[in-house]
């Protein structure tokens, strides 16, 4: 048994050694020498057969039996090529590079795809100079019936952005820039009044009371009536309150609790103007003169006493 097991492996052996290697090549064009992609490369007389890839090469990467064998190169719109190859033990199979040619009637396919082509290209050049002559013509022709004279002048220069006394005062005061006050004719009443003293039931300028001058702010800048008190203005249904500090914009009423008292009712109302300042008359002082003066809603007394903006909706 050991002598017959080894008999088998000697023979393997021997048919193992006696392979021949790879077969490889690349099929051109003969015309244009371009690779020919997928071209079938088949040995006859076997099973073995190949494909070019995109650049015309192909392998046979199994073995191919001894002795001579005719290969032939087919494809579509192509003249098949054969040509002979021998197998032999241990010996490459070297084949230069394979020619084939595309048959007649691709051929005469290909002339008539290049003469359109030929004829497309000469008759958009044509077209294209036969424009251009046109348009010489045409300014030609524009030059002698259509001459226009054309003025050209300087960009006016823009208005010179003047703002008053008053605008610059309350800037400062507002600290916000002077071109952001807009509604001059409210800060011209405001500075008419500003410094007036407080006075409860006041309604001129030997003393006034807050909701006596809001008042008068909506009578004259906006041209609406409001109730006489702070607390009738503050219950009015034609006020639209709202809580946030946020959304209060110009022209805003402002309510306050307890001031002057430790009621929680309405005892004063402001105007606001912007970026946390409000107008009004008031008989606090803070460290300063009461009656008419610019406050910030910021200032812890006046910040916890804040009950809502109002926004007049309506009026009668």
């Amino acid at each position: 048994m050991r002598i017959f097991f080894f008999f088998i492996l000697t023979i393997c052996s021997n048919i193992i050694s006696a392979q021949n290697l790879n077969f490889e090549s690349v099929v051109i064009e003969k015309s244009t020498a371009k690779p020919v992609e997928n071209a079938i490369v088949a040995i006859e007389g076997t099973t073995l057969a190949a494909k070019t890839d995109e650049q015309g090469v192909f392998k046979f990467k199994e073995t191919i039996p001894y002795g001579e064998y005719v290969v032939t190169i087919t494809k579509e719109n192509y003249i098949t090529e054969y040509f002979l190859i021998k197998s032999e033990e241990a010996k490459q199979i070297v084949v230069n590079k394979i020619k084939i040619g595309v048959t007649k009637k691709e051929a005469s396919r290909r002339r008539k795809i290049e003469k359109q082509i030929a004829k497309n290209k000469a008759e958009k050049i044509k077209a294209v100079k036969k424009n251009k002559q046109a348009l010489a013509k045409k300014k030609e022709e524009l030059k002698v019936k259509n001459t226009v004279h054309v003025i050209y002048d300087s960009v006016p220069p823009k208005p010179e952005v003047t703002f008053t006394k008053t605008q610059y005062k309350y800037s400062k005061i507002m600290e916000v820039p002077v071109d952001s006050l807009t509604n001059n004719e409210l800060y011209e009443f405001i500075d008419e009044w500003m410094g007036v003293t407080y006075l409860m039931g006041g309604e001129t300028k030997e003393g006034i009371d807050c909701s006596s001058f809001t008042q008068r702010v909506y009578t004259k800048v906006y041209d609406l009536y409001i109730e006489r008190t702070a607390e009738k203005q503050y219950n009015s249904k034609y006020t639209d309150k709202f809580t946030v500090k946020e959304n209060l914009r110009e022209g805003d009423l402002m309510f306050f609790e307890g001031v002057g008292t430790r009621s929680n009712a309405i005892t004063h109302v402001g105007i606001y103007l912007g970026n946390n300042k409000f107008v009004h008359s008031t008989s606090v002082r803070n460290g300063a003169e009461k009656g008419v003066k610019v406050s910030d809603i910021t200032h812890s007394f006046w910040s916890r006493r804040f009950v809502c903006g109002g926004r007049r909706i309506y009026t009668e």
